[in-house]
């Protein structure tokens, strides 16, 4: 990752932080990040550095959040069609 990403995750870490500190509730995180254009691995590499968790947790956070559905549909859609690809070889 370049220096320029870990920069960017780290100031928006920053920014919410507080949000964190007060309500220490992951959908209120990810409705956060969503709100400022924080997604993707940039949103769950912030939770984790906010939360202070390790990647599985955070990928929970983050797909488990109702604000993070589309990112999780897609996330589905396309397991399955690796999957489906992976039993036609």
């Amino acid at each position: 990752m370049d220096a320029e990403r870990l920069a960017r995750i780290a100031d928006l870490a920053a920014t919410a932080q507080p949000d964190w500190d007060a309500s220490h509730n992951g959908e209120a995180l990810q409705e956060y990040l969503k709100g400022i254009g924080c997604d993707g691995v940039d949103a769950v590499m912030v939770t984790m550095r906010v939360a202070g968790c390790d990647l599985g947790e955070a990928q929970r956070m983050f797909f488990s959040a109702p604000s993070r559905a589309a990112e999780r549909d897609f996330h589905n859609a396309f397991m399955d069609g690796l999957e489906r690809a992976q039993s036609d070889v």
